[in-house]
């Protein structure tokens, strides 16, 4: 993202904007005059004077020598904008620390390598003009611009590149630059990260069911898209589908930045915020949004500026008195602003948003409208759904959509036009499929679908599996329900057992008793942690964050305190018994149990589509321990289905080999090679799943 810096004027005493350091607002720039422009607080009212005479002072794009700053403005100080906010008279400018004007280098091009800078790669570059001679032909040449980088950089499918070839007349992207080769000469234009959006006959489904037909459309880079219609039209369809819900036919054509919608390098920078953002409610503002900034950042810039990010964006959405309180705690216009700052912490090209005003009461919805705002003049193209009318009035272009059809493409005044009415509630209450067709066949153009070439530069995200295994930690030590179920529930079934058993009791049966707890901690801990978080982890996948590195740390946590449940309860039994085996003989055994169980219950959580769903299985793994462990029914008194069953029931080896190690007889290797086998399928498969989720249907 730009850099960019809040200031609050006081207005008890002139603000002074130029290039002289006693100034209050300072631009080291030559096109900023010494004592450029002042703001004074009369009557009531921010006014702006220009003070310069050789330089440019513009509000909303006018020149201007005297004018009232409204919320909202924009104010041009030689190349330097500011974007002023209104609350009452508090006026705060947003202050961009780049130059509206673009950069631009013309470098001439020799045989010789001759070193660049190009905007948004940090590492260093050398271009030659290159003479690529056909093999047919070798007078046949073609020039061409070679680019050579020191470190490897990723084109936008994420495979790796060390060279880059631009024919003449053709241009190719960078994170923050375009460059381009014409008649010998390497042009570098930086720009900002925004992405443009090209649509073209568009056709999503969910499954079998059609939801948009032939949406077309072209919103050019740091614009605001509104998507507005009537309940079930088809307005959050392409947010699923840029998620990977959704899906879309082979006709469709869906670029961002020039790019095809589904490459890796391009969906690591979309930010996708549904209509009731995923946030995990045990975690602080602060962790909430440095978890986003882990699953986006590059390390390097993680450490270096992860922290620098957050304050300017708790700073930018009001949330800087709230960075220690828990997530939970905040209201509803909080939250969201909360999840948009975790989302902007990887400076993505384009931010969706699914009825991000949804809920809120009208004080929380202009704070987040002035967001929004503030968040394109940095630079972000912007696409939100809505209900709410009051995002037209800071949308650039919106969308109306009619039974899944295009009713309406343009300007908010050329739509009040088209339609005949000043009233927002018109646009929809009037239109019927007579319109929309009509329009489609009046004013739609086609339009121009612009194909590029897009470099980034290689991102190293933060280590993830012991930040996972913390961050859970976190969670659940936060969540007093859970800690009291973690120590007292084994605490109480330990006690229950200890007064059931005596030292005359079969050891074939305290076995049994010892793996139906263990199984019951591990799948009760395990069965609900990838799907309480499915839409987060689905994120962060999407940005690039292993999945197998995450299910390791969700692995990790439910065995080893499966382990400690299950020694609470075998020491209350032991206190009755008289058999003492070997400590290590018993956490090996009590480690066969925990691992198969904890696999399957990770396995459930992923397929489950809500907690709801995954806790209705948790009797249907618990009573096949029970029925095939060989427990109630000898194996060899069995029909042979129940018989082929319990082979692949990881209890039946578990009941064997504990029966073994309390009778002091050696073990079959085959019953702890079993479990552990088991175990090791099911955590494949769930790999395979989760990293499933990042890809697009």
């Amino acid at each position: 993202m730009f850099p960019f810096r809040l200031v609050n004027p006081d207005p008890s005493k002139p603000f002074t904007i130029g290039r002289k350091s006693d100034n209050v607002l300072h631009f080291d720039n030559l096109m900023v005059s010494r004592y450029h422009a002042v703001l004074n607080f009369i009557d009531g009212k921010w006014i702006l004077q220009s003070l310069t005479q050789n330089s440019i002072t513009m509000l909303n794009g006018k020149d201007v020598k005297t004018a009232t700053i409204n919320d909202g403005d924009i104010i041009l100080i030689g190349p330097r904008q500011l974007r002023a906010t209104l609350r009452g008279t508090s006026l705060t400018l947003l202050v961009m620390e780049r130059e509206t004007a673009n950069d631009i280098q013309s470098i001439p091009l020799t045989s010789q390598w001759k070193s660049i800078i190009i905007p948004g790669i940090s590492c260093a570059a050398q271009a030659r003009l290159y003479e690529n001679r056909a093999k047919a032909n070798p007078s046949d040449c073609e020039r061409q611009a070679e680019i050579k980088f020191e470190k490897a950089i990723v084109d936008e499918s994420g495979k790796r590149v060390r060279t880059v070839t631009i024919q003449n007349g053709n241009a190719n992207r960078f994170e923050s630059a375009a460059v381009g080769f014409r008649n010998n000469d390497l042009i570098i234009e930086s720009n900002n990260n925004g992405f443009d959006v090209n649509i073209k006959n568009l056709n999503v489904f969910a499954g079998k069911k059609q939801l948009l037909k032939g949406i077309d459309f072209q919103l050019p880079a740091g614009e605001i898209l509104a998507i507005i219609g009537r309940s079930g039209q088809g307005k959050s369809s392409l947010l699923k589908l840029i998620q990977g819900i959704n899906r879309c036919d082979s006709q469709s054509i869906v670029r961002i930045g020039g790019v095809d919608y589904r490459k890796n390098e391009i969906r690591r920078r979309i930010a996708i915020l549904p209509q009731d953002p995923p946030l995990r409610p045990e975690l602080t503002v602060e962790e909430t949004i440095l978890d986003g900034a882990r699953s986006s950042m590059d390390i390097k810039n993680f450490k270096e500026d992860a922290h620098i990010r957050l304050k300017k964006f708790c700073e930018l959405f009001g949330l800087s008195d709230r960075r220690k309180n828990l997530v939970k705690t905040l209201s509803g216009g909080e939250m969201r602003r909360t999840a948009l700052a975790r989302e902007l912490m990887g400076n993505p090209g384009l931010v969706i948003l699914d009825e991000p005003l949804s809920g809120l009461d009208p004080y929380n919805s202009r704070i987040l409208c002035t967001h929004l705002k503030q968040l394109a003049f940095l630079g972000h193209t912007i696409i939100l759904t809505t209900h709410s009318y009051e995002a037209l009035q800071i949308a650039n272009k919106i969308l109306i959509l009619h039974q899944g059809e295009e009713a309406f493409y343009g300007t908010v005044q050329a739509a009040y036009a088209q339609f005949k009415t000043n009233d927002p509630l018109t646009l929809l209450t009037a239109i019927n499929a007579n319109d929309t067709a009509q329009w489609r066949e009046t004013h739609k153009t086609e339009p121009k679908i612009r194909e590029s070439k897009y470099f980034f530069e290689r991102t190293k995200l933060p280590h993830n599996f012991a930040y996972t295994v913390r961050i859970t930690l976190k969670q659940w030590f936060r969540d007093k329900g859970r800690i009291a179920a973690l120590f007292l529930q084994p605490a109480i079934i330990g006690f229950l057992l200890s007064q059931i058993f005596s030292e005359k009791s079969s050891c074939w049966t305290i076995a049994f008793a010892v793996i139906l707890c263990a199984n019951w901690f591990a799948l009760s801990l395990s069965i609900r942690e990838i799907v309480q978080e499915k839409e987060i982890l689905r994120d962060k996948f999407r940005r690039g964050v292993s999945a197998l590195s995450t299910l390791t740390a969700k692995f990790t946590l439910p065995v080893f305190f499966t382990l400690m449940q299950t020694a609470i309860v075998y020491a209350f039994i032991s206190m009755r018994i008289t058999v003492n085996p070997s400590i290590l003989l018993i956490t090996a055994a009590f480690a066969c149990i925990a691992i198969p169980a904890t696999a399957v219950g990770l396995f459930t959580s992923s397929l489950a589509k809500n907690t709801s769903q995954a806790n209705a299985f948790l009797p249907l793994l618990i009573i096949p321990q029970v029925a095939l462990a060989g427990a109630l029914v000898p194996l060899d008194q069995m029909q042979p289905i129940g018989r082929a069953l319990s082979s692949i029931v990881w209890s039946r080896y578990n009941q064997a080999s504990l029966l073994n190690i309390l009778l002091e007889r050696k073990d079959d290797v085959l019953n702890t090679a079993m479990p552990l086998a088991i175990a090791l399928g099911f955590y494949i498969v769930t790999a395979i799943l989760l990293h499933k989720l990042k890809n697009p249907r």
